[in-house]
């Protein structure tokens, strides 16, 4: 684990992509295949539990991921190091990182011992097995008091999944592929095929990688869309492929013998939530996966997000919901057919084998309409008419493509307009991390009403760091409280933010929160009082109803 450390510390280092690469690949080749299999888990994934739950299919193992939050290790850095908690609080808005303040802090504190991957392994091991927060918090105690800081850093980086070291998964799959001599391409189909890169490591090293067969039940990687800003980019109309771009829940749906998980973009089990869809799809013969959109569904055409959102994140659901608000699954490529990795295999290939699949399937299951196109007129037109239906817009697909996990290549492009602009004002900033720790870089933003300022949502992205820094500047001054890394602020500062719809939320005192807000530009040029107000929101809100 000390090397481990070690080695993040000079990943970190370097800007670059491939000097990343090469360090790990480096540090891959000293370890044995035991640790090997190890730090390329805590890399990839973060610490799993060893006595892993069984399915009988494609003999599935459901990797447990170690549940410790931010407030355990906090109790457990505070004792570890007699610090008070202003003290605390104060060194982690400074660093902007929990490892990182506890290594700082930790220096004199610390035995200075060394720690193997083993040993990594087994304390992890050992959280995982402890049921009571009293031990959780001897056990990190322990650990904080008695090993390197630098390794401590990087152990509790792992439990927390935030490296913040510019690593992705993808650089690692390179650089196991560069430490055992083999193409990438070759380590990247097997960890689709497995979904367990540390399994595929030790495989690439012994040359078994072609032995490595698909399973399924493990959620892969999507295929991205790369975003078209402007109709006139697309290259050569006729080789693409044309679907709506629907406004639901990219899915997986993984099936077998009757056997069906749902798995969403963010890798979560999601069946439960949709149990008409699950019984659906246990009516399949054979085995699959099938790559879709998960929508509320009525008079044959899509509902906006904000129906479905009703649907989700339901442990149960009752009768009555299911027939409000019914769904289908809209599928439109087949990854996987009766043990077959399909990936590699041309798009054309792939939908003639989904339409196979699903041939004479009835609601709720669907196969997402293409169309062909020769112009960008043509394209512009079908645009319209998708949204016209209430989608997003377009998804295009490159004729002959394979199917890329996890990439935006370009293959597939997607296009789709902002549903609408509003000027903000700034309300709060919260604290940035890593190369933004000492900048006020997340943005609580408000529309005006009877009552002053109410919020509609939060947005980071779309400024430059110059701007950040002399937002930081301003906000700094216009200050008006703070709670821990946020500061409330003066409303004085108007941003121009872009978005994909409006959703009902409790959360906000506006009564509404935007989808997926980014922001456009800062509006030097107009002052709070040029906002736009509540009433806009609702308007905006009640013409996607």
């Amino acid at each position: 684990m000390d090397e481990l450390a070690q080695a993040c510390e000079e990943v970190a280092r370097n800007a670059g992509r491939l000097r990343k690469i090469a360090a790990l690949s480096a540090y891959f080749r000293r370890l044995n295949d035991d640790d090997l299999a190890l730090a390329v888990q805590f890399l990839s994934g973060g610490p799993v539990a060893r006595e892993s739950l069984n399915h009988t299919l494609f003999a599935r193992e459901e990797k447990v991921k170690l549940s410790v939050g931010y407030s355990l290790l906090r109790d457990s850095l505070q004792t570890a190091t007699g610090w008070d908690w202003e003290t605390l609080r104060i060194c982690y808005s400074e660093v902007g990182d929990g490892g990182e303040t506890a290594a700082l802090l930790l220096r004199g504190i610390a035995a200075d011992r060394p720690m193997s991957l083993a040993e990594a392994d087994e304390i992890y091991q050992r959280l995982f097995r402890a049921r009571l927060t009293a031990r959780k918090l001897e056990i990190l105690i322990d650990v904080q008091r008695t090993y390197r800081p630098l390794t401590i850093k990087y152990f509790l980086k792992m439990i927390t999944r935030g490296l913040r070291i510019g690593l992705q998964e993808k650089m690692v799959e390179e650089a196991v592929a560069a430490a055992c001599e083999v193409p990438h391409e070759s380590v990247r189909d097997a960890a689709n095929r497995l979904g367990d890169l540390a399994r595929v490591a030790v495989a690439a090293r012994r040359g078994e990688l072609a032995g490595i067969e698909a399973r399924l039940f493990h959620p892969m990687e999507f295929m991205l869309a790369k975003p078209l800003e402007r109709l006139e980019d697309l290259p050569s109309p006729p080789d693409w492929i044309v679907e709506d771009k629907y406004d639901g829940i990219r899915s997986q749906a993984h099936f077998e013998e009757g056997h069906v998980q749902i798995f969403s973009r963010g890798m979560e089990d999601v069946t439960g939530a949709f149990p008409e869809l699950r019984d659906a799809l246990r009516k399949l013969e054979g085995n699959g996966l099938l790559d879709g959109e998960v929508l509320a569904w009525r008079d044959g055409r899509a509902l906006n997000f904000n129906v479905l959102q009703q649907r989700i994140a339901r442990k149960s659901v009752r009768a009555t919901l299911i027939a409000e608000i019914p769904l289908v699954f809209m599928a439109y490529d087949i990854l996987l057919r009766n043990g077959d990795l399909l990936l590699n295999r041309p798009f054309e290939e792939r939908r003639s084998i989904l339409h196979t699949t699903l041939a004479g399937q009835p609601m709720p299951i669907l196969i997402s309409p293409q169309y062909s196109i020769g112009t960008l007129e043509d394209l512009d037109r079908l645009f319209r008419e998708a949204r016209g239906r209430g989608n997003e817009g377009l998804v295009l697909k490159r004729k002959g493509s394979v199917y890329e996990p996890g990439r935006r290549s370009g293959a597939w492009h997607k296009l789709k307009r902002p549903y609408a602009t509003l000027d903000v004002v700034i309300t709060a900033a919260e604290q940035g991390s890593g190369k933004r720790a000492t900048m006020f870089s997340d943005y609580t933003f408000a529309v005006r009403s009877e009552n002053g300022f109410v919020n509609v949502g939060k947005a980071y992205s779309g400024l430059t760091d110059e701007e950040i820094r002399e937002l930081t500047r301003l906000l700094r001054a216009a200050s008006t409280d703070r709670f821990g890394r946020v500061m409330l602020v003066k409303p004085e500062i108007v941003l121009e933010v872009a978005f994909d719809g409006i959703q009902k939320s409790p959360r906000h005192k506006s009564g509404y929160a935007l989808r997926f807000p980014r922001i456009v530009r800062w509006r030097r040029d107009k002052r709070p009082e040029d906002a736009d107000d509540l009433s806009r929101v609702d308007a905006l809100y009640r013409a996607t109803m």
